[in-house]
């Protein structure tokens, strides 16, 4: 029994470890986009959505590099080839959710969409991080 209780403690520590990791990329890389966010409107919408953006991001970019839900080969949080492109996509999913789940929030009267919109397409977004980034390096290579 002990055994079992220290092997599933180091799971969720790796786990944990990933997650952030994976917040501090995602944070770091869309901060032109949360800079933007800062003048969007209706604040309240906006910042609900923003924050549970970046929340479901981290867990989605941490559970995906640590292989615990499998989506394809997942670069290193400092590999710089990718850098540009993880940026760029990041702040699309961060922004772009965060905008839609604002969206909807204020359409339906209620905050519940503000929550389950942003992390829901979020995480369907970033789960093509691996076939994006693929994909971006087929283009660049036969374009030399």
């Amino acid at each position: 029994m002990r055994r079992g209780l220290s092997e599933a403690t180091r799971r969720v520590d790796r786990w944990l470890d990933q997650v952030f990791f994976a917040a501090w990329e995602v944070s770091v890389l869309a901060i032109p986009t949360l800079w933007l966010l800062l003048f969007a409107t209706p604040r309240a919408a906006v910042s609900l959505s923003g924050l549970t953006a970046l929340a479901a991001s981290a867990v989605a970019v941490g559970t995906f590099r640590g292989g615990y839900v499998r989506t394809g080969s997942w670069p290193r949080p400092g590999h710089l080839p990718t850098l540009p492109i993880r940026s760029a996509y990041y702040s699309l999913v961060v922004g772009g959710t965060a905008l839609l789940g604002a969206f909807a929030q204020t359409e339906l009267g209620t905050f519940w969409p503000g929550v389950v919109v942003p992390a829901v397409v979020g995480v369907g977004a970033l789960a093509f991080v691996p076939v994006v980034l693929v994909g971006t390096e087929r283009v660049a290579r036969a374009t030399l």
